[in-house]
């Protein structure tokens, strides 16, 4: 799945949805690949992609997104994956 990036916005809702209020100040809007938002963690630098529709995850790969599990996604962002 390949999609632009586009800045605007910040869409806080996927976010919220998926991880517990404490986490969510840690993360900051980067932008949206279609419907998957993009959020950068703030010490580790890894994203967390959301789908806003659906609220599956995804990791970019290759030039493009690739779904994964809520674990994988938390484990990569937050640097548990090494």
């Amino acid at each position: 799945m390949k999609h632009a990036i586009e800045v605007g916005n910040p869409d806080w809702r996927p976010l919220e949805n998926a991880i517990p209020p404490e986490y969510c100040e840690s993360l900051m809007f980067m932008g949206k690949a279609g419907d998957i938002v993009l959020y950068k963690h703030s010490f580790t630098r890894r994203y967390l992609n959301i789908d806003a529709v659906t609220g599956k995850f995804y990791r970019y790969s290759n030039g493009g997104y690739i779904e994964i599990d809520r674990r994988q996604a938390l484990d990569a962002v937050y640097g548990h994956d090494q």
